[in-house]
């Protein structure tokens, strides 16, 4: 008889899962309530009985195997741990379940403790998940903190060419090229360190490698998920490819239209240049010697001239913009805002201005074109000045792509729902005679902040200022001019 004195019943049937003590021979020796429930047998039909009894027919020799290796080197340890267990109900249907194994010597001899868990209802919530899973139109895994892919849904198959049972079980590196499988244990080892919901790969040229070797350019977002067995992460991965012909067909494009620009620009300057300076020769040399409607013909062509060189000269810089940009590096935004002021400081001392600044930050930037930025921005403070004296602020916070720069002034302001219009090119809100320019300059800064990755926007009142907002990446640590 096996040891299933008062004492250990009770605690046999208090357990909360199904037990059986079966002995080496195969037989059952104890079954607790969880048992009988589970199996729909009563207590006296187990017990004594093998316990392949409770096996599906086809599996029963190989189970009894199982049973004979495992006594000659007992251990506690999950059964079939990696594959699906099955047990045989009553009316013959199958349960998919979960055993865990304890072994236990007595003086009556060697005994196993099986604990059984009925997976059904797991199994079908997990159902549930899967097919929610393969709804989504993103390729989707779930990977363990080992890096081991245990979910994944019908998109990747497709994406990846891989079964979804290749998939299920091997290593996420299988679907890493090999130009970066070397760095992607330190990446999973910082992400597991410090989990949170982010982008993978923000800025770098990311790709996924197919089963038949060819790569192909993805976005990835990262997900922790707190299970109990552990941390998971759920990745989203987008195919990115037709995104990326059309950014490159963009780019062409842009490309092409930046030199024409600029070699139109450019073309135009001598011209321009001739009929300004004759014009200037004429005013000067014959003003007050004709009528009166012949200064006044003389006074528009050298105006008109003047004005079209300042035009051509601020398409110059536009087109540019994307032609010229230089590599982004760390750089501490106070050094390009000193020497901004310091190119403005004619204008700064004629109207007067106040610039104040607090502590600004170190950011990823082309320092000439930055200043080019903060060099538009500031003079059009300037110039778009109340009565007041100028009052300016320059201030940075934090942004979740990394910083948000401001600046404010105390100017005539405009009304907000102009506020998109004003980054448009040759947009001009305000009288020519007023306010000279050529509408080109908040475009150029639109420009600018797009070609850094970040965007642009303003708030403004009538009467009471306006405050234009621009982000930039944050740099790494690290040396910066």
């Amino acid at each position: 008889m096996a040891p299933d004195g008062e004492l250990f019943g009770r605690i046999f049937d208090a357990a909360p899962n199904a037990m059986l003590l079966v002995d080496d021979d195969g037989s059952i020796r104890l079954a607790n309530v969880g048992a009988e429930q589970l199996f729909g047998r009563r207590r006296d039909q187990l017990v004594g009985r093998p316990v392949t009894m409770l096996v599906p027919t086809e599996l029963r020799a190989s189970h009894a195997e199982l049973m004979r290796s495992y006594f000659e080197a007992p251990t506690r340890r999950p059964m079939g741990s990696g594959r699906p267990l099955h047990a045989l109900g009553n009316d013959g249907r199958e349960i998919p379940v979960e055993i865990g194994l304890n072994p236990i010597e007595t003086e009556k001899g060697r005994f196993v403790i099986a604990s059984i868990t009925d997976l059904t209802e797991s199994l079908r919530h997990e159902e549930r998940f899967r097919l929610l899973l393969d709804s989504v139109p993103n390729a989707s895994l779930m990977v363990d903190a080992a890096g081991t892919i245990r979910l994944a849904n019908r998109k990747a198959v497709e994406l990846f060419g891989y079964d979804r049972r290749d998939l299920i079980g091997s290593p996420v590196e299988l679907l890493v090229p090999d130009s970066i499988r070397r760095e992607h244990p330190r990446l999973m080892a910082e992400f597991m360190a410090a989990p949170r919901t982010r982008l993978l790969g923000a800025g770098r040229d990311l790709r996924g490698r197919r089963r038949d070797g060819s790569e192909v350019p993805v976005e990835i977002g990262l997900a922790p998920i707190i299970m109990p067995d552990g941390l998971y992460v759920f990745a989203s991965i987008m195919d990115i490819t037709e995104r990326r012909r059309r950014e490159d067909d963009l780019k062409r494009s842009n490309a092409e239209l930046e030199q024409f620009a600029h070699v139109a620009s450019h073309d135009l300057q001598e011209p321009l240049r001739t009929i300004a300076n004759y014009g200037a020769l004429l005013e000067r040399r014959y003003q007050g010697r004709l009528d009166e409607k012949a200064d006044k013909y003389i006074f528009y062509m050298v105006d008109g001239a003047r004005r079209m060189q300042r035009l051509v000269s601020d398409l110059l810089a536009f087109s540019r913009v994307g032609s010229t940009g230089r590599e982004l590096v760390p750089v501490a935004l106070k050094t390009i805002v000193d020497t901004v002021l310091h190119a403005l400081r004619s204008a700064i001392r004629e109207s007067g201005a106040r610039i104040e600044f607090g502590e600004l930050p170190r950011v990823l930037a082309d320092p000439d074109q930055i200043g080019l930025l903060l060099q538009n921005l500031l003079t059009n403070a300037l110039k778009f000045r109340s009565e007041a004296p100028p009052e300016i602020r320059i201030e940075a916070d934090r942004d979740p792509i990394g910083w948000r720069i401001s600046v404010t002034d105390n100017g005539i302001g405009m009304d907000p729902r102009y506020a998109d219009r004003a980054f448009q090119m040759f947009q001009r809100l305000h009288e020519r005679d007023a306010y000279p320019g050529s509408g080109l300059g908040l475009a150029i800064a639109r420009k600018i902040v797009e070609q850094h990755g970040g965007s642009i926007g303003l708030e403004s009142e009538p009467g009471r200022g306006t405050t234009i907002h621009f982000t930039l990446a944050e740099a790494n640590e690290g040396p910066a001019p």
